[in-house]
């Protein structure tokens, strides 16, 4: 009978030790410190058969190297942090997969901060923290973030990819693609005859960075086009409140109104909500969201929407990320690759 306390040799035997590089040493006959520098990828002064036998110690005793002795040893880890803005976009997902399977082709593990809608200061400080704690091999930022946030990662030897600024090799212009966005919807609703034209935010996102760029797309082209300024107003994802928001928005008015929205599932909230009040879409309400979404074109009436075509939008980024890191240059799009068009519905 096994004493108390004392694990039966069953047990212990259950609970396999995870090997360490020590163990890879001693199969492949040489030194810790080859062994750390063969799998941290420093191999110039090794004899190729020595590489050889490391790496395959390290395959047959499936060793997996510490992601923290890694960073030390060479300074930075094998992280890339992807900075999204805050936002509620149902095709974040889509430009993630995209971004980080670049990078992830490239041997990173990519780890995904979405700054807070409180504020530059909340987000900056947690993003701080984040990189003195994974020491990263790079930050891409998505738009979210300002320039002399990204110069200061920048100095403390942080690689930066942005719209916003370079990296240290060619710049990344930054595009004015969610200006184009609010550009391009309240050109079309302008066309369809409205004359008087608001933007539409998501209730509790109004501070998200691509909603302002969109809004000032929408308030350059009224100026252009000598409308009135466009008031903006909050949208709750839900009936009653995306019905009250409307309904107060419409009350007293006697002539057809413009909505450019955030998001199509703004803009979809505001038709039900429409739909609820007795007002006729696009008659006395012409409405317009943005990025086209599946469910936008199977409800009724069907969603006049903006596309944006991800390949090319974020076509700079990727190919800085592969010029920074020595990866393979995303596919060369047609020189006239629309970005962003109109999905002609029947709600604008």
């Amino acid at each position: 009978m096994p004493t108390a306390g004392r694990p039966t040799d069953t047990a212990a035997e259950g609970r396999a030790r995870s090997a360490t590089s020590a163990d890879v040493a001693r199969r492949a006959g040489v030194s810790r410190a080859t062994v750390s520098h063969v799998l941290n990828g420093q191999v110039e002064r090794f004899l190729p058969e020595t590489v050889d036998k490391v790496r395959q110690a390290a395959a047959e005793l499936g060793y997996v190297p510490s992601a923290a002795g890694r960073a030390l040893a060479m300074g930075r880890s094998d992280f890339v942090i992807l900075v999204a803005p805050p936002t509620t976009l149902t095709n974040l997902q889509d430009i993630v997969d995209l971004v980080s399977g670049d990078l992830e082709k490239l041997g990173f593990t990519v780890v995904v901060h979405v700054s807070r809608a409180e504020g530059a200061r909340v987000t900056s400080t947690r993003l701080h923290n984040l990189v003195e704690a994974l020491r990263p091999a790079g930050l891409v930022d998505l738009g979210s973030l300002p320039e002399d946030e990204l110069l200061k990662f920048q100095r403390i030897g942080c690689p930066v990819i942005s719209p916003t600024i370079g990296t240290g090799g060619p710049r990344t212009a930054r595009d004015d693609l969610n200006a184009s966005i609010g550009r391009i919807q309240a050109r079309h609703l302008h066309r369809r005859g409205y004359r008087e034209i608001v933007y539409a935010f998501e209730a509790g996102h109004r501070d998200a960075t691509w909603g302002r760029e969109r809004m000032g797309g929408v308030i350059a082209v009224c100026e252009r086009r000598g409308l009135a300024k466009p008031a903006y107003f909050d949208v709750p994802l839900d009936p009653g409140g995306a019905r009250a928001a409307l309904g107060s928005l419409l009350r007293g008015r006697v002539t057809p109104l413009g909505i450019a929205c955030y998001s199509d599932e703004v803009a979809i909230a505001l038709v039900f909500g429409a739909g609820s009040i007795g007002v006729q879409v696009p008659r006395d309400v012409g409405i317009i969201g943005t990025y086209s979404g599946p469910v936008g074109q199977i409800v009724s009436p069907r969603l006049t929407s903006v596309y944006v075509d991800l390949r090319v939008s974020l076509s700079g980024i990727r190919t800085a990320i592969a010029e920074t890191y020595g990866g393979i240059l995303p596919p060369t799009l047609p020189v006239d690759a629309q970005v962003i068009s109109v999905v002609e519905g029947e709600t604008a």
